[in-house]
C-alpha cells in the first residue's frame, strides 16, 4: 500500500484523503464480499488497520469517520465495532467502478 499523504496544516485537504481512502476500502471490501463469498460487515479496527496505518491512534479516525457517516449516509456503523455500507454506499461503490472501468 502506498504512503498515505496528510496535510497536518489543511484539514480540509486531510479529510479529503481519509474520505477517499475509506470509501476505496469498503468498495474493496465490498468487492471481494460480493465475489468471494466473504461476510460483512467489516471490523472498523480491520479497515483502520488497513488504511490508515500512518495513524497509530484511531481517535482521529473516529471523529471523521462519524462525522462523515451523518452526512454521507455510505455506512453505518453498528455494534461490536462494526461497519458495513448502506444501498447508497454499495451504489457509490458501483458508480465508481463504472468510472474506473471506461
Amino acid at each position: 500500500m502506498a504512503d498515505i499523504p496528510i496535510a497536518i496544516d489543511d484539514p480540509v485537504k486531510d479529510e479529503g484523503i481519509i474520505r477517499e481512502r475509506l470509501m476505496d476500502e469498503l468498495c474493496k471490501r465490498q468487492r471481494d464480499a460480493k465475489r468471494n463469498g466473504k461476510p460483512e460487515p467489516w471490523s472498523i479496527t480491520d479497515v483502520w488497520q488497513s488504511s490508515f496505518p500512518a495513524f497509530l491512534s484511531r481517535e482521529y479516525i473516529d471523529r471523521f469517520i462519524e462525522r462523515y457517516r451523518t452526512y454521507s449516509e455510505y455506512f453505518e456503523i453498528l455494534p461490536n465495532d462494526m461497519i458495513r455500507l448502506t444501498e447508497r454506499g454499495k451504489r457509490y461503490c458501483r458508480d465508481l467502478e463504472l468510472i474506473t472501468d471506461d
